[in-house]
């Protein structure tokens, strides 16, 4: 038998398909990619980096159909990883958020169900020891407020997932944080602040961040959280010790040709302590040269300059694809760039298995919501129940 739902104007599109992630629950393939029919709540993501909070969210069934980021190597990563979106290479400064509303209405029909991305951390960081006041990417949170304002109010944004390093709620970062907030609240969002770690999540890291979840007050919920995760994370021989040696970057190495993964590869080790009692698991002889433990997860895979952590093995320094399975992302996943920028892109991530924990939360709450609101501009949808 077929049934009438009733659904807010402009979200229909995605509720009326049959076979809708959304709808039956179906993820995606084994490899991590969604299926290409598949269609999904869809999702503006912002400052998107290698994709893996995207990913996290489309494991649970949200789809970025617009995707923005500042970076080449993250724009062709996010391009070869996620196909069914719409990619630009944007400073978000340099355009406004109605620029933003004219590219989403050019690639989507239906409008932004929420909006996700954590701008660039490092003017926040405690790593960062240059930290300065007139850091540039310290404006993106400003923006980040303005561009959630103009969404909800023109397009009817349901929900933000802001993500950040928990440096944004002290010293002189914490005003623009606040002011953050209260622009949020401004704009009609309820907010939950929380400091998760990604080791609860199941991932191979102690990784702890700042979440902002913002949701409407349109969306009628009258109570939400951000999961803190319950699972014991895997330790580092769990998730990289069946690895046979990488590659050691050499110029005109061309890493697609690797059998085990194009970015199974690393720097070549020249400092004289590799390989010497200094580098034994655990030790920490300076800020370059911090040596994982075999049982036990891993440090925050966060690397600057001349800081990817050691292998246990005291021999060389992790390879990309290592720093990635430590991050949660499938080994199906490519990282795109130099090696520089992989290290980059890997290290700004977002575990995968901590966006689709908080994904999966929101759309227990956000679908029932949006398919059975009862709004005077409703369109009414025809729904086969799935066989």
């Amino acid at each position: 038998m077929r049934g009438v739902v009733r659904v807010p104007s402009g979200y229909a599109g995605f509720l009326a398909r049959k076979g809708d992630a959304v709808l039956d629950g179906a993820g995606p393939t084994g490899d991590g990619r969604l299926p290409g029919r598949q269609c999904g709540l869809p999702i503006l993501s912002l400052f998107s980096g290698a994709g893996g909070l995207d990913l996290g969210f489309a494991q649970a069934g949200f789809k970025a159909r617009l995707a923005i980021d500042i970076s080449p190597a993250a724009v062709k990563t996010y391009r070869r990883n996620h196909p069914w979106a719409r990619v630009e290479q944007l400073d978000l400064l340099q355009v406004t958020p109605r620029d933003l509303l004219a590219l989403w209405d050019e690639c989507s029909k239906e409008p932004p169900v929420g909006i996700v991305g954590g701008p660039p951390c490092q003017a926040f960081s405690v790593s960062n020891v240059r930290q300065r006041d007139n850091d540039p990417r310290g404006l993106l949170v400003t923006r980040y407020a303005e561009i959630i304002e103009v969404f909800a109010r023109e397009r009817g944004t349901l929900f933000f997932l802001f993500e950040n390093v928990p440096g944004l709620l002290r010293g002189r970062h914490r005003a623009r944080f606040e002011a953050f907030c209260r622009a949020c609240e401004e704009a009609g969002f309820r907010l939950v602040v929380k400091v998760i770690d990604a080791a609860r999540f199941g991932v191979p890291q102690y990784r702890k961040r700042l979440f902002v979840l913002g949701l409407h007050e349109r969306a009628g919920i009258a109570s939400f959280d951000i999961p803190e995760g319950d699972q014991s994370p895997p330790t580092v021989r769990e998730a990289i010790g069946h690895l046979p040696e990488p590659w050691y970057y050499a110029p005109g190495l061309d890493p697609l040709q690797n059998p085990v993964h194009p970015n199974h590869w690393t720097q070549r080790p020249l400092s004289r302590k590799f390989g010497t009692s200094a580098l034994v698991p655990g030790a920490m002889p300076g800020r370059s040269f911090r040596v994982l433990c075999w049982d036990t997860p891993s440090w925050t895979v966060a690397y600057g300059h001349r800081e990817v952590h050691v292998h246990p093995g005291g021999h060389r320094r992790l390879s990309v694809f290592e720093a990635m399975l430590l991050q949660g992302f499938p080994a199906s996943y490519v990282l795109e760039g130099t090696l520089s920028q992989q290290i980059t892109l890997v290290s700004d991530a977002v575990p995968p298995p901590v966006g689709e924990a908080i994904a999966k939360e929101l759309a227990s709450s956000l679908v029932p919501r949006i398919a059975h609101r009862q709004e005077p501009a409703a369109e009414e949808v025809m729904l086969e129940p799935a066989r």
